[in-house]
């Protein structure tokens, strides 16, 4: 197997449109192209917590009936859409998007370090 983050960098990944949405660790949403595979992702979450940033893609919440489940905390609980080989490819996209984010839309998250 390649090493992703080497694949990464030559991968183009543009930021195309960001919805900012402030809602406990949420900071927003981005669309995302990558140029290579002529692939958008949308709603692409970007998260903020404890001087940390991440960007995940899209989930969808568990339903029972047509309604949430939600853990002990009544935290809503979801599922993925995207499911990535290993954390360091989840960390690699998260990275590459980030830097998209910042670089089409700078400051959109001001979080001192975090990029």
């Amino acid at each position: 197997m390649t090493n992703f983050q080497d694949t990464a960098r030559k991968l183009t990944i543009t930021a195309t449109a960001w919805k900012p949405l402030a809602k406990n660790t949420l900071r927003g949403f981005v669309s995302v192209h990558v140029g290579e595979l002529a692939l958008t992702l949308h709603d692409v979450a970007v998260h903020q917590k404890d001087g940390r940033m991440w960007a995940a893609p899209a989930a969808k919440p568990w339903l029972k009936g047509g309604v949430a489940i939600t853990d002990e905390s009544g935290k809503i609980q979801y599922s993925p859409l995207v499911e990535f080989d290993s954390p360091e490819v989840r960390n690699a996209f998260s990275a590459a998007v980030l830097r998209a984010l910042e670089e089409k839309f700078p400051g959109a998250i001001e979080m001192e370090g975090a990029l």
